[in-house]
């Protein structure tokens, strides 16, 4: 199903749960994950606030490289 070992699974499920995104729960050799406390909230508008700069960083490259390439069409 997944293409990590047991041992990088448990690595990761651990440090989503430290970080209070998962709780799990053992019950004999089965261990449940679900969703923490903390959900997903505060991480998904951080991810957020971060696209918006980085597109509107793209649209300003982007109308610099069409204002190059016009200036070379009239220049060339």
């Amino acid at each position: 199903m997944f293409q990590m070992t047991l041992t990088g699974m448990k690595k990761h499920v651990g440090i989503l749960e430290q970080a209070g995104l998962v709780t799990t729960e053992k019950v004999g050799r089965v261990r449940t994950c679900r969703l923490g406390l903390r959900r997903l909230e505060d991480e998904a508008a951080w991810i957020e606030s971060y696209r918006q700069l980085w597109a509107a960083r793209f649209d300003d490259l982007d109308a610099v490289l069409e204002d190059m390439k016009r200036k070379e069409k009239t220049n060339g």
